[in-house]
């Protein structure tokens, strides 16, 4: 499989009426990669893990999002939301009540003055005097050596045992048998009790059963149009985003390049828009303003069925390049014989 045949194909929500959180997950690139790369085993779960940084971290997506930890846990959450993924608890991680995050040390403290500078050591029992002391009065040097009866001990739980341990702290001189805890934030440097602790959810992610149908429709539905072209060798990218002059990125369904003479290059970018009816004039504006400040060589918008009579008008208007047919395969082949395409097969 080739580079752009595994990347995720963008779609259009069925009927340009159709709005809100599961058509912003479509549109979304990287939401769309994960989709693609949960297509081919639906019930595998993109699993969570928790970096020595305590960063909650999910693996199976390193290389197919450039994301940041703190904003794939958003997209997951999100596409959750939209009801195109399902979430399964598989654990809750401490987080700071200040800032929220998860990068949180346990601390152990002085019941006394919570100062987490505190000592341990055991406490041992010589089982045939009775001592029980702590470790380090039986030791002497390598050896362990009863501080009542001075015997030499070697064998643990015949001749000796632990019986607990003991603590001291070195602020206060208090000694105790059982520290207190508290957590400690080390990006903000918060110092916070246990019951003052949020417990943040941590999900594996699956697609949803419910979804999966509709998942493949506005997923897969280009995957035709992508074969079509790199059988001509074209280097295709779906989606892609290209930095505009404005200097944001703007999205594309399908960008590809095509070498010309002397080493130059065309880059060509092309919005492919499928609905129930007629592709509106918002759809026809939306793309003009992206092809406007990117300036690619060429771009084309795919509109199947077609567009309105608004829209057209408004196409002709802008001398935008459109392409209508009652399939994206049949609107791809009417793409491919344009003089642009002409010769690539050979």
């Amino acid at each position: 499989m080739t580079e752009s045949s595994s990347m995720l194909m963008s779609s259009r929500a069925q009927g340009e009426e159709k709005t809100g959180p599961t058509t912003e997950i479509y549109t979304d690139p990287n939401a769309r990669k994960i989709l693609q790369f949960l297509l081919p085993s639906p019930r595998t779960p993109i699993a969570p893990e928790i970096l020595p940084t305590d960063e909650i971290h999910y693996p199976q997506l390193k290389g197919l999002i450039e994301l940041g930890p703190a904003q794939t846990v958003e997209l997951l959450t999100r596409m959750s939301d939209a009801k195109v993924l399902a979430s399964d608890l598989v654990d809750k991680a401490p987080a700071c009540p200040e800032c929220s995050s998860t990068q949180v040390s346990t601390r152990y403290t002085c019941p006394k003055c919570s100062s987490y500078d505190i000592s341990r050591s055991f406490l041992f029992e010589h089982l045939k005097c009775g001592k029980v002391s702590s470790d380090d009065t039986f030791r002497k040097g390598d050896r362990l050596i009863c501080p009542k009866c001075q015997a030499v001990l070697h064998n643990f739980g015949v001749e000796y045992r632990a019986v607990g341990a003991w603590y001291m702290c070195k602020n206060c001189n208090e000694s105790f048998n059982a520290p207190t805890s508290s957590h400690f934030c080390r990006p903000k440097r918060h110092q916070f009790s246990t019951d003052r602790t949020r417990l943040m959810p941590v999900f594996q992610y699956r697609l949803n059963p419910e979804a999966i149908a509709d998942i493949r429709k506005e997923v897969l539905m280009y995957n035709d149009a992508i074969t079509m072209m790199e059988s001509l060798g074209l280097i295709v990218q779906a989606p892609h985003e290209l930095l505009g002059k404005s200097g944001q990125t703007q999205p594309f369904d399908i960008v590809t390049t095509i070498k010309g003479r002397w080493s130059s290059t065309k880059t060509i970018t092309i919005d492919v828009s499928v609905s129930a009816e007629n592709a509106s004039i918002e759809r026809v504006r939306d793309f003009a303003a992206k092809v406007k400040d990117v300036k690619p060589n060429e771009s084309y918008l795919i509109a199947v069925p077609g567009l309105s009579e608004e829209a057209r008008t408004l196409a002709k208007n802008l001398k935008l390049s459109v392409i209508e047919g009652a399939s994206v395969k049949e609107a791809i082949t009417a793409l491919l014989s344009r003089d642009t395409f002409k010769g690539l097969a050979a």
